[in-house]
């Protein structure tokens, strides 16, 4: 049962994104900036019916954290990730090319999260060095090493997959790149501060030796 907790931060989310939706302009002349602490560029990638402005909040606790290098893969109306994921792939590699960076961190909120799952999982993901999903869709495949996943704990669109059907829920490792987040909603995990501080963990974490996957003590929840 969703609380009245969540129903307020939903709706606060999705006021917050309305009113943000005029700042799309500022976002038309991002740079690559070498002098980052963090020079890893972040692409970011909305969901359905969502906009590159929906992660201006995630952007700027970002950049207090040393990342200063975004940019943003929009579509229009469609849920056709397969088609979205190889056009996905296609900004990264022009991401890279542009930044002589040799890959990308991608944060995907919803259908953005599934579009990035699928691109690491169809086409290697090679240019990926980091995937943070947020309230993804979840069908049951294994978790690529890449992917850190978030879910709300009060989401109605995409329910938090059952502990025991979680991707490989026996693997410690797996489930510990597994979160939830109560108290919170679909919308809400654009903006709550557990997330916020969730992701920027994810993205500053050691790489692991020999792999690109993140290092983590995390558990199941984040208050």
């Amino acid at each position: 049962m969703i609380s009245l907790r969540t129903v307020g931060t939903e709706v606060s989310a999705l006021g917050a994104a309305a009113l943000s939706l005029p700042l799309r302009l500022l976002l038309r002349h991002e740079h690559f900036d070498p002098s980052a602490p963090d020079q890893t560029p972040v692409v970011f990638v909305h969901g359905f019916l969502g906009d590159p402005t929906n992660f201006l909040v995630l952007r700027t606790y970002l950049v207090s954290r040393g990342a200063r290098n975004f940019t943003s893969f929009s579509y229009g109306p469609r849920i056709d990730y397969p088609r979205l994921a190889s056009r996905l792939g296609l900004t990264i590699e022009a991401v890279c090319a542009a930044t002589g960076s040799p890959a990308v961190d991608v944060v995907g909120h919803s259908l953005g999260g599934l579009v990035g799952r699928y691109l690491v999982d169809m086409h290697g993901g090679h240019r990926v060095r980091r995937l943070v999903t947020l309230g993804a869709p979840y069908f049951a495949s294994p978790m690529p090493p890449q992917e850190h996943a978030v879910f709300a704990a009060g989401d109605p669109f995409v329910p938090v997959p059952h502990a025991v059907y979680r991707p490989h829920a026996s693997d410690l490792e797996v489930a510990e790149r597994v979160v939830v987040i109560p108290h919170c909603g679909h919308w809400g995990l654009l903006y709550h501060p557990a997330v916020l501080r969730e992701v920027g963990r994810v993205l500053a974490a050691p790489e692991r030796e020999g792999g690109t996957a993140p290092a983590l003590a995390v558990g199941t929840t984040a208050a």
